[in-house]
């Protein structure tokens, strides 16, 4: 299995670029395995970005989904806040046959650790979230962070079907 962990600090956008990738992936074609939709996903994105945008504090839905990709499963899961979390989703996607994972998880701390024990008997590619650090102090960035998310989560499209195909 390969796992693809978008590392960064909290509320930087990583679950959010993850559930952008997902929304492509299912927009591609992708048949979801797990309850998973895309009016789901951007009725959840849309609402995100409002309360990001009027400076609201809201809460980050996350998910947990593994979808059919031309006859290869792929999993994402967007809650690594603990090693316990992340574990049940290595063990769910391992369990369901996935090739290729794509997980949240933050930059330091006890996920870090379970990911380079995990990195010792399976390929684990750490890739930085793109981050706009103090965006926060300027409302008028939001719509940059919205572009820079599609941009990573675009790239990272990019990875899963360079995987897929290898």
């Amino acid at each position: 299995m390969i796992l693809y962990a978008l590392e960064a600090k909290d509320n930087c956008g990583k679950s959010t670029t993850l559930k952008k990738l997902l929304l492509h992936l299912l927009e591609s074609g992708a048949a979801p395995l797990t309850d998973v939709s895309k009016s789901q996903l951007k009725g959840q994105l849309l609402a995100e970005r409002r309360a990001r945008i009027s400076g609201e504090e809201y809460e980050t839905q996350d998910i947990t989904a593994i979808l059919d990709v031309a006859g290869t499963k792929v999993g994402i899961a967007t809650d690594g806040s603990t090693p316990e979390v992340t574990g049940d989703a290595v063990n769910l996607f391992r369990d369901s046959g996935c090739k290729v994972c794509f997980f949240a998880v933050r930059s330091k701390g006890a996920v870090q650790a379970m990911l380079n024990e995990y990195a010792r008997y399976n390929t684990v590619y750490r890739v930085e979230k793109a981050v706009l650090f103090g965006a926060e102090q300027f409302p008028d960035c939001n719509r940059y962070i919205e572009e820079l998310n599609a941009w990573q989560a675009s790239r990272l499209y990019d990875f899963c079907q360079s995987e897929l195909n290898a």
